[in-house]
């Protein structure tokens, strides 16, 4: 087998930029480790700021992405000079050998070579120069089946004879028809959104969108939240709106919600129907959140648009408080080009939410400019030629994507934007790790 010897965080590259020389890989994997140093990957940046985009791996693939080896060249025409001593990354998949089991007396003196999707490695460093990725343990919490967990929770809800509620619609009081925190209403939302969420059939008397809606408010910040808490843990999104619809406060991990008494008695909450401007469910999760962080407005309308706004350190606190961990962001003040969106995007994955700053208008329907909605991206965006890489023209119209947006997972980058109004109307991401 042939190969090269892989790339590492620091190894040098020369880049043929005026002033730029030889200057180190800057960045690396995570969780993949060759000689003590983080392996480089495609998209990986070097010091003089640009992306390693070609002449990589087509065997080993690093958090998703193709592993860099000496040779792999980046889009400043750079091209990486040095790499590992002990890890070579073969040209072609090969089946590492099997040797059958001999007696110690008979064991070879040399050391055995181990090979690993094309990486040649000797046994003995395998637990001090590579470390391969595992799956994220399960926390000692974490109940077998959050789904039946919060299928529990609803019905001992259901069961438990309320005293008092402490939400109220001024306009459609307790007792009347068209009260929305009416609790049978609670519960058949939260049932219908939970099971719906996670791939279930459930029909229901009223219109219940399978995901989080901010609808008619500026609570797209805390929405984004809340649908990683609805898809990690279902139990803990039931319980922690029945908590606040019996008792106005509740707590995820160490993240207390407590919304003002203007948040529990909203005004203008609907126009001529219930529901038509935001689900209870939604104004009980999504207002509470927004509002127990703001000390001088309160959030008491769907009217309201600046104490509704979510600035990035604010949802990060969130998902820390939480339980989640920040793995990554690349929140700018301008918009990202096209090697930061992929960077971003590399995160995406069943272990991490990928959570990102647009401009509204990136999304079907939607409208203003700047920096004023969240989305989480599930997929990258693709055009006719496929998944968007570095090669993708920047006039090629976007043709499928697949993000979370105003309650809905799908396809919403804006029919007819290109890959470049695109990239103009993005300005970075965070990525969280799953709620625990």
């Amino acid at each position: 087998m042939s190969g090269k010897p892989a790339a590492r965080q620091s190894d040098p590259t020369s880049c043929p930029l005026p002033g730029h020389g030889t200057n180190p890989v800057a960045t690396g994997s995570p969780d993949v480790i060759f000689d003590g140093l983080p392996a480089a990957r495609m998209w990986d940046k070097t010091a003089c700021g640009g992306a390693i985009s070609g002449a990589v791996s087509s065997t080993v693939f690093i958090n998703g992405m193709p592993a860099a080896l000496v040779g792999s060249t980046s889009d400043h025409g750079g091209v990486i000079i040095g790499g590992s001593g002990t890890v070579i990354i073969g040209d072609t998949v090969v089946l590492a050998p099997v040797t059958p089991p001999s007696n110690l007396s008979s064991a070879p003196t040399t050391p055995p070579m181990v090979t690993v999707r094309g990486v040649s490695i000797p046994a003995s460093t395998m637990v001090s120069h590579f470390v391969a990725p595992t799956q994220a343990s399960v926390p000692a919490a974490l109940p077998p089946d959050p789904l039946t967990a919060a299928a529990q929770i609803l019905s001992d809800f259901q069961n438990r004879q309320s005293a008092v509620r402490v939400f109220n619609d001024p306009a459609n009081p307790m007792g009347t028809p068209t009260d929305p925190f009416e609790k049978s209403k609670i519960i058949e939302q939260l049932k219908v959104r939970v099971a719906r969420a996670h791939g279930q059939n459930m029909t229901s008397s009223t219109f219940v969108p399978t995901y989080p809606h901010q609808s008619d408010t500026s609570l797209c910040g805390p929405a984004a939240f809340f649908y990683a808490l609805l898809m990690d843990r279902p139990d803990l999104y039931t319980q922690a709106i029945t908590e606040l619809w019996e008792t106005g406060e509740t707590t995820i991990g160490s993240l207390h919600i407590k919304p003002s008494h203007g948040c529990r008695n909203p005004k203008n909450l609907s126009y001529r129907r219930e529901g038509d401007r935001v689900l209870a469910i939604d104004w009980i999760s999504l207002a509470s959140l927004r509002d127990s962080e703001n000390n001088l407005m309160e959030y008491d309308s769907p009217d309201d648009q600046v104490p509704g706004i979510t600035l990035p350190w604010t949802i990060e606190s969130w998902f820390i408080r939480a339980g989640a961990t920040e793995v990554f962001s690349n929140i700018q003040p301008a918009s990202i080009s096209l090697s930061g969106l992929l960077e971003l995007l590399t995160y995406l994955g069943s272990q991490h939410h990928v959570v990102s700053l647009v401009s509204a208008s990136m999304v079907e329907g939607g409208i203003g400019a700047g920096k004023n909605h969240w989305i989480v991206w599930e997929d990258l965006p693709k055009t006719s030629s496929g998944a968007i890489t570095v090669t993708t023209p920047a006039n090629e119209q976007i043709t499928d994507s697949r993000l979370f947006s105003w309650g809905s997972l799908g396809h919403q980058v804006t029919r007819g934007f290109t890959v470049r109004q695109l990239l103009g109307d993005v300005f970075g991401g965070k990525v969280f790790s799953r709620i625990p």
